[in-house]
């Protein structure tokens, strides 16, 4: 499914998801095949966005390093851990440390070599968490980090959110320019609440509790709460890839696109380079599902990553209707170079 802007309705769009309103009522089922005449009426309501059908989706095979199954089982075993954790009571927080060992040995066995696909992210904790792990373990293996250092470092980013579990703030597409201090000041303190949670117990190595601490610090100084210049490479790790993620996710901002979440962690003061270099190459900027225009003037949409993160496997969508359908690697000398991505 794709998500569309009603003002960009053509007509003939199947819905992918039901339309609804603020007080939760439907108002369009999954499946209606919408009509022009709906872009006024929507408007009225306040829908200003909906989730139409792909016909391309079918051919899509997005890399997200563990199959998809594997990736939703890890997300949900977190959530399971984390929502029915309580301040007081870190026992069935323990859960996690098996979790990472898990993480890390699935991760040692995947074999695949393709970008990462970051499509369609959402502003949802779980979800981050895991993506920030993964990224972590690519920058871990690109450092030649060991078993037990990758499943420490892998511990640290499962926990460094859990502060949130004990304040009452709205995290998602926030904008800390027009909060209110006291807001700015709720939301940036779940750093010191989840080390604080963390900082007795011995099962937690200790590198992983800096990591929960410092996952907003930089290395100029500049982040929070301590202001502090980390030099432990973990806390490094984390700092890039939550801000990365949080970028493309709208988790702690506004959402933003991939271009510009490599923008914000291209900063050399802020962010380690050799770090947004490795993301830079293991991170696909067009990924599955993007609709993209080459230098020949063809409309094509994204299905699959190759080694190459600017270089994506395209389906040419002008084919559509025909029986054989027209894919092109772009991994290639010869290949045509995406000019722009199209909206």
């Amino acid at each position: 499914m794709r998500e569309y802007k009603v003002s960009e309705l053509t007509g003939n769009e199947v819905l992918a998801k039901p339309v609804c309103l603020e007080n939760g009522s439907i108002i369009l089922e999954i499946g209606t095949v919408l009509k022009v005449s709906y872009k006024e009426s929507l408007a009225a309501l306040n829908v200003r966005k909906i989730f139409i059908e792909d016909p391309f989706e079918k051919y899509e095979k997005a890399n997200f390093f563990f199959e998809q199954k594997v990736f939703l089982e890890f997300e949900n075993d977190l959530k399971e851990i984390l929502s029915h954790h309580i301040y007081h009571e870190n026992t069935s927080l323990k859960k996690l440390a098996n979790l990472g060992r898990e993480l890390v040995k699935v991760f040692e066995a995947t074999k695949e070599k393709r970008a990462l696909d970051v499509w369609n992210r959402t502003p949802d904790m779980y979800e981050h968490t895991i993506f920030i792990t993964i990224l972590v373990m690519i920058l871990g293996k690109e450092y030649g980090f060991s078993r037990k250092r990758m499943e420490h470092a892998v511990l640290g980013c499962l926990l460094h959110d859990l502060g949130y579990r004990y304040i009452d703030a709205d995290f998602q597409n926030c904008n800390f320019k027009t909060l209110s201090p006291s807001k700015e000041y709720e939301l940036k303190k779940h750093t010191i609440l989840g080390y604080s949670a963390l900082e007795k117990e011995e099962w937690v190595p200790e590198i992983a509790k800096l990591m929960v601490l410092s996952h907003h610090e930089r290395m100029d100084g500049s982040g929070y709460p301590l202001r502090q210049r980390n030099s432990q490479k973990e806390c490094r790790m984390i700092q890039i890839c939550d801000a990365f993620d949080c970028a493309v996710s709208g988790m702690e901002c506004k959402k933003k696109t991939i271009c510009d979440a490599f923008e914000i962690i291209s900063d050399k003061e802020k962010y380690e380079s050799r770090m947004e270099k490795i993301l830079e190459k293991k991170i696909g900027i067009y990924p599955a599902g993007t609709y993209v225009k080459t230098e020949d003037g063809k409309k094509a949409v994204v299905i699959s990553q190759t080694e190459n993160a600017k270089a994506p496997v395209i389906l040419y969508t002008n084919e559509a209707g025909r029986n054989n359908i027209i894919t092109e690697n772009l991994n290639s000398d010869q290949a045509p170079k995406i000019t722009s991505i199209i909206s």
